[in-house]
């Protein structure tokens, strides 16, 4: 009977002394470059993450009601159209493939919800679903920056991560009823506060026609 308790132990060190090794060993592989992240599936990802970004975007610039709240939507609009063009290439040269862009499932509901709210509760629940989006792809921005394979996709995810996270810090902004700075497309800054286009915003109603044109100019989806 002891002999088989003294047995047991034995065995049983011997398991938790190999599963100790295989502990101290995964900090140095993944020091060394040599984790699980998996570039293909995170482009893909990605792809299909920034379609429904441009969706909420596109649905912004239709229908929120302060000035500078719509000029950021231009800009998400803009990037994360060209960054889906740029993704979709890199998945044909590296990988032989492509990723169709379509709106995450699980995102209807809350496009459905958007659609039905207008005025600044539009505005609210807009940039709370978009500091939200963001903050959902930081971790897989920052885990692609550190462990992609490529140089192009490591120095886009670190643009990306640091460009959603100031977004972030703007869309709370509007949250919190104040104002945010935002490009106009012309080499230029400009700040509204809540006023509506038709207000004292920074763009009247010809500039954000002049601003949304200059934007939608060679930004399209090039659907291949």
């Amino acid at each position: 009977m002891n002999r088989r308790i003294i047995s047991v132990s034995r065995v049983g060190a011997a398991v938790l002394m190999a599963a100790g090794l295989a502990l101290a060993a995964a900090p140095a592989a993944v020091a060394g470059g040599d984790s699980e992240f998996n570039e293909k599936e995170f482009l893909a990802m990605t792809v299909d993450h920034h379609f429904g970004g441009v969706h909420m975007a596109e649905m912004c610039v239709d229908k929120a009601t302060r000035a500078d709240l719509k000029g950021l939507c231009v800009e998400i609009k803009d990037t994360q159209s060209q960054e889906i063009t740029t993704m979709r290439s890199w998945l044909k040269a590296w990988y032989g493939t492509d990723e169709t862009p379509s709106v995450p499932h699980e995102a209807m509901p809350m496009m459905h919800e958007l659609s039905g709210l207008s005025g600044r509760a539009f505005d609210v629940k807009l940039s709370r679903h978009f500091a939200q989006h963001h903050r959902e792809f930081l971790p897989e921005a920052d885990e692609c920056r550190k462990h992609a394979k490529h140089n192009e996709l490591r120095d886009l995810c670190d643009t990306m991560h640091k460009t959603q996270t100031e977004e972030i810090g703007k869309f709370e902004a509007v949250i919190a009823g104040k104002p945010i700075t935002v490009d106009t497309g012309n080499g230029g800054l400009a700040t509204a506060g809540s006023q509506g286009v038709g207000g004292a915003g920074w763009l009247a109603a010809g500039g954000v026609a002049a601003a949304l044109g200059t934007a939608a100019l060679g930004r399209r989806l090039r659907r291949q």
